[in-house]
């Protein structure tokens, strides 16, 4: 995992109060834990959980570490809120280090997880702390290790996470139908818990995770690393949000090679952002087919997305300081990337170490340059310091995310947006220019309040 060195930057601009009522599509759900009893999420003295249900009469706490036991199934009922409990210190064999965690849920192989939830109550894990007090790194994560395959060995283990007696915290297998359960309807806030200065854990980690595993209508918000993290493995998903995550909201590697349709990107010029070696290391989407040279593993990763919405920020100063590529296709990863919009970075999108594939049907906005590397045929660029008029999305100057209130409904294009199509079949991006945004009800677009 790529060193982060995670800085604050300081901006004049702060965010305004949410008058929720104001906007017509804007969810009612409010930011922070709500008024119920709170309670620890029963474990064994290895952290794994001995209850099969958590109910939504209580807001649980995860105190360090809590696994799921192999052959079980957890479920989670609608509603339910889900926060950091205590620090419980755990040795890792494999870098020597002791590691501080708390509030972080693993799902391991032969285990599942089941949160189908609906858009009048979704599940929310996320920080414990007062409303306008939280920041990135209040919760750990929620991880799911299944059996599928990936390019790298069986016995893989995710950066930090202990190994409890008797529990495989491996990934990967040759089960590419695995099932790790289901979540609809989620919520992850405030994640990205430090385990050292190299590591952090993602908003949600997906290893080795099966085609068998239902992902539908999830949100990573402020997460102190990656928002979602797919390490090998065949899930697909749809209806995903990343918003304000520090560093890249979608993270490929290890031979992933699902299929993602509906996917929205938003980077906050408010929030931190990771650095490598003092600049920006932040991407709406990073693929690698593995980190070492030769990159030869496989099978390579290779994931196939439809109509995903990148936007980075507005301003091009603080773009080309907290941000880096819309998109970095790296290290013989291979990509199918369709009818999406991808605006408001200095490079739109990079191409690096031999990565090849299907980049076409796209909308392509970039303060500098639209592409690094190779020049794909078959979009719509353009390079100017004026994204919104390029994009004419409903929103106008307002399509960035900058300022509360704030709803992807201003993120559907125009007539004479290029990402319009037919406005029916061909549109651009993730969202339909004339029926309301699939984030209706569920999502949190002013979390930090």
């Amino acid at each position: 995992m790529k060193r982060l060195l995670l800085l604050l930057v300081l901006f004049a601009i702060t965010l305004a109060s949410c008058n929720k009522d104001s906007v017509k599509f804007q969810s009612d759900l409010s930011a922070g834990l709500p008024n119920k009893p709170q309670a620890t999420i029963p474990t064994d003295a290895a952290g794994i959980i001995t209850k099969t249900t958590l109910s939504a009469d209580t807001v649980w706490k995860i105190d360090g570490v809590a696994f799921v036991r192999p052959g079980v199934t957890l479920t989670i009922e609608a509603g339910t809120y889900i926060t950091s409990g205590v620090d419980k210190a755990y040795y890792d064999e494999v870098t020597g280090l002791i590691h501080n965690i708390k509030g972080v849920l693993v799902v391991p192989k032969k285990a599942k997880l089941i949160a189908n939830e609906t858009a009048a109550a979704p599940i929310g894990f996320t920080s414990p702390k007062a409303a306008g007090s939280r920041n990135p790194g209040d919760f750990g994560g929620v991880v799911l290790l299944g059996r599928a395959i990936t390019n790298q060995p069986r016995t893989r283990r995710i950066d930090g996470i202990p190994r409890p007696v008797g529990v495989d915290v491996t990934y990967g297998d040759i089960n590419s139908e695995d099932n790790s359960g289901s979540l609809k309807y989620v919520r992850i806030e405030f994640a990205g818990y430090l385990l050292n200065d190299e590591s952090l854990t993602n908003g949600l980690t997906l290893a080795g995770v099966g085609s068998g595993t239902t992902l539908e209508n999830i949100q990573v918000s402020c997460s102190r690393s990656d928002g979602f993290g797919f390490y090998g493995g065949k899930v697909n998903a749809k209806y995903l949000v990343a918003l304000s995550n520090a560093d890249d909201d979608f993270d490929f590697t290890h031979g992933y090679s699902g299929s993602i349709q509906y996917a929205l990107s938003l980077k906050d010029p408010n929030q931190i952002n990771s650095t490598s070696s003092g600049r920006s290391d932040s991407n709406g989407l990073e693929s690698d087919s593995e980190g070492t040279a030769p990159y030869s593993a496989t099978p390579k990763t290779r994931p196939v997305l439809r109509n995903f919405t990148f936007l980075g920020i507005k301003d091009t100063t603080i773009a080309a300081v907290k941000l880096k590529f819309g998109n970095c296709w790296r290290r013989l990863s291979e990509y199918d990337i369709q009818n999406s919009i991808i605006a408001g970075y200095a490079t739109g999108v990079s191409f690096q170490h031999g990565a090849t594939g299907t980049f076409t049907g796209n909308v392509v906005h970039a303060y500098r340059v639209a592409f690094s590397g190779a020049i794909p045929a078959g979009n719509q660029t353009d390079v100017s310091a004026d994204a919104t008029t390029y994009l004419k999305l409903a929103g106008g100057a307002n399509i960035f995310y900058s300022t509360i209130p704030y709803h992807p409904a201003a993120l559907r294009p125009m007539p004479t947006s290029p990402a319009y199509g037919d406005g029916s079949t061909t549109y651009k991006g993730a969202f339909h220019p004339s029926t309301p945004p699939w984030t209706v009800g569920w999502t949190q677009f002013a979390p930090t309040t």
